[in-house]
């Protein structure tokens, strides 16, 4: 999963030593070996070289994989590469929010939560996790956690579109004013969203506007939604196409009785 930006002065070194020794950690004991080999060249400490090498490039291939996976819906596939990439560095933060999010996708909410937080605790200013378990606790009835994890992913990434979508969500959850819903549901698509995160607004939106009675609004919401799922990963085509005809079936009969 990409990195994502954070806000305010730059990370101190220690930190950003850590977080790479977190992605790599077979890169001191690698730099360790080549100062080693300079002074006592040894055909094992090159073989301990390469060895180290090929754990960091199976595991570096296995996340990647995982990652394609997940946006084409291979649950299974994402699972065991992911859990590949896991053996190789129980630490790795990137490993355990991918297990976390197909975790979710399995409705074993309690795992992904565990997954979740465990990764944000090693990368603590990587937004995507941090809206990863938003989701996850709100799957799990923990609103006010929830809440707070969205508020988090905001804070170190302001314009990260589906932040707003995940903390409109939780508002909703929490009982929160329709205007206040609304707002962050506009300000997510104010901020140019990617394809899957435009969808998941707009098709929000409309779920929203339709249960305010205001049909016409949630109609074009729900027809801009379906424009933008070609453009959409897999995974998410599926489960948004899904949502909309929901939201059709709502929307329809009610505006029929309108016109009527």
């Amino acid at each position: 999963m990409a990195p994502c930006t954070t806000v305010g002065r730059p990370a101190p070194l220690s930190h950003r030593l850590v977080r790479a020794l977190l992605i790599a950690p077979e890169s001191a004991l690698i730099a360790a070996l080549l100062i080693i080999n300079l002074f006592a060249p040894s055909i094992w400490i090159g073989a301990g070289m390469t060895l180290l090498i090929l754990i960091f490039l199976t595991r570096f291939a296995a996340l990647h994989l995982a990652s394609l996976a997940i946006r084409r819906a291979r649950w299974n596939a994402a699972d065991a590469l992911a859990t590949v990439a896991y053996v190789l560095h129980p630490r790795s933060p990137d490993a355990l929010a991918l297990r976390g999010i197909v975790a979710l996708t399995r409705d074993d909410a309690s795992s992904a939560v565990a997954l979740l937080r465990r990764a944000l605790n090693l990368a603590p200013d990587r937004a995507a996790f941090a809206l990863a378990l938003s989701s996850a606790l709100l799957e799990q009835g923990e609103v006010s956690a929830a809440e707070r994890a969205a508020r988090r992913a905001l804070e170190l990434e302001p314009a990260n579109a589906a932040g707003h979508l995940c903390l409109a969500q939780a508002l909703d959850a929490a009982g929160a004013s329709p205007e206040t819903i609304e707002q962050h549901l506009r300000e997510g698509l104010a901020h140019h969203p990617a394809p899957d995160a435009e969808a998941s607004l707009r098709c929000a939106l409309a779920q929203h506007l339709a249960r305010e009675g205001r049909l016409a609004e949630a109609a074009l919401a729900l027809s801009a939604a379906r424009a933008m799922l070609p453009r959409c990963s897999m995974a998410h085509r599926t489960a948004v196409g899904r949502h909309i005809a929901e939201i059709e079936a709502i929307v329809r009969p009610q505006r029929e009785d309108h016109a009527a």
